[in-house]
């Protein structure tokens, strides 16, 4: 009797927790526009990995293209090689490109050098190689965008953030530069080494609490997650809010009227929408 008791308490309670979390999305859910919806982007538009929608992300020609299209903003990952070199890649590993599940951190820059970073896009861009945090800057430094620079998650490496940090600051770009992170001890990194640069903190679930667990400048948060809550909640702790990635005019223009600041995209020419 005792058993069959906590048998049917266990029920109810996987049953509430159930519906707690149907209800929870239920009155969650954000209702996306229409792609073809008729109204006019004025939030700030960031070139996802380059404009990527167009071209091999993270590539020299990504981030020209994007500055090509108008985009006032780039973005773009920051990666380590095995000797050393800062790269910019997204992937955890190279799979995804060359069919190779090896990490950046396995190769050399001069053995990366020899991978083709392109025809897995279009056969157009076979020559495209992946770029070094140093091209990357040099392209990018004779141009008035901002850039948006995520450290990737490389795990314990103590000289990572600074050397970065250092690498702009070389370049003459950290006025225009915003380091990016899903790893807030990095983003930690940056302020002490400059309390005024700004700090985005990058998050996959919208919860009202981040500002107050994460204190930043900017949050980047996953937009199938983000609620008009938690954009209150930021803006009323005097830090603006982005969200990644939608991929349609509809789509921005929701994240607009929710009151988002910009959008971090994959498709930066939204006048080809």
């Amino acid at each position: 009797m005792r058993g069959l008791l906590f048998s049917k308490v266990r029920r109810t309670v996987a049953v509430s927790v159930v519906a707690l979390l149907c209800s929870f999305l239920f009155f969650n859910e954000f209702k996306f526009l229409p792609a073809d919806a008729d109204e006019d982007i004025v939030v700030q538009i960031v070139a996802h990995r380059g404009y990527s929608g167009a071209y091999p992300e993270n590539t020299l020609s990504a981030f020209a293209g994007a500055y090509a299209c108008g985009a006032k903003t780039v973005e773009f990952d920051v990666r380590k090689t095995k000797d050393g070199e800062l790269v910019i890649f997204h992937d955890d590993t190279l799979e995804r490109f060359t069919g190779d599940e090896s990490t950046v951190a396995d190769y050399t820059y001069d053995e990366l050098l020899q991978l083709d970073a392109g025809s897995w896009y279009s056969i157009d861009f076979i020559s495209e190689r992946i770029p070094t945090l140093d091209q990357t800057l040099s392209l990018l430094q004779s141009t008035n965008m901002r850039m948006f620079c995520e450290l990737k998650d490389i795990g314990d490496d103590p000289e990572f953030v600074q050397q970065v940090y250092d690498k702009c600051a070389e370049y003459g770009v950290l006025d225009r530069v915003i380091f990016l992170s899903f790893n807030y001890d990095y983003l930690s990194a940056i302020k002490a080494i400059n309390p005024s640069q700004p700090i985005m903190v990058l998050a996959s679930f919208g919860k009202s609490n981040l500002p107050t667990k994460y204190p930043a400048d900017y949050y980047g948060i996953n937009m199938k997650t983000l609620t008009p809550k938690t954009v209150r909640a930021i803006h009323e702790a005097g830090a603006k809010v982005y969200s990644y990635a939608p991929e349609n005019k509809g789509q921005m223009l929701s994240l607009q009227r929710l009151g988002v600041d910009g959008v971090i995209t994959d498709y930066a020419d939204i006048d080809a929408l």
